[in-house]
C-alpha cells in the first residue's frame, strides 16, 4: 500500500471511519479523471481545494462540477479577496501532508478550517 494510501487509512480509522481503499492502474488526479475510473458523474466527485487566507492555509472541499468563487471564500472568511490565495505546490504539502491531486478531506499534517461548497461555487 502507497504511504498516502496508509496515511488516509490511519486518519479515517482515528476518526472512526470506516472506508474502503481502491486503487486504480490509471491516474485520478483531477475530478475527471476520478469520476471516469469510478463510472460516476463529475458532481459527485469532491475536491479538496487548499487555499491560505492571511498565509493560514484552509480547505474548501467543492463538487468535482463547480469552480470556486474565491470571492465567497473570503467573504466567508472575513476577508478582502486579495487575503485568499491558492495554495501552491509546497504549501498544500507543508499543510496536509499530500501532494496537489491527492489531498483527502481529512487526515492533515495542519489543523485548518475546512469549508464545504455548497453556496461557494460560480
Amino acid at each position: 500500500m502507497h504511504p498516502s494510501t496508509q496515511k488516509v487509512a490511519a486518519a479515517a480509522q482515528e476518526l472512526g471511519l470506516a472506508i474502503e481503499i481502491k486503487t486504480f492502474a490509471d491516474t485520478t488526479r483531477t475530478a475527471q479523471e476520478a469520476a471516469d475510473a469510478i463510472g460516476c458523474e463529475l458532481a459527485q466527485i469532491v475536491k479538496s481545494l487548499c487555499f491560505t487566507v492571511n498565509d493560514k492555509p484552509i480547505m474548501a472541499l467543492v463538487s468535482g462540477a463547480n469552480q470556486l468563487d474565491e470571492r465567497k471564500l473570503a467573504a466567508l472568511c472575513g476577508v478582502g479577496r486579495k487575503q485568499v490565495q491558492r495554495a501552491g505546490a509546497d504549501a498544500v504539502k507543508a499543510a496536509t501532508g499530500f501532494s496537489i491531486g491527492g489531498v483527502p478531506p481529512f487526515g492533515h499534517l495542519t489543523p485548518m478550517t475546512i469549508f464545504v461548497d455548497e453556496e461557494l461555487h460560480q
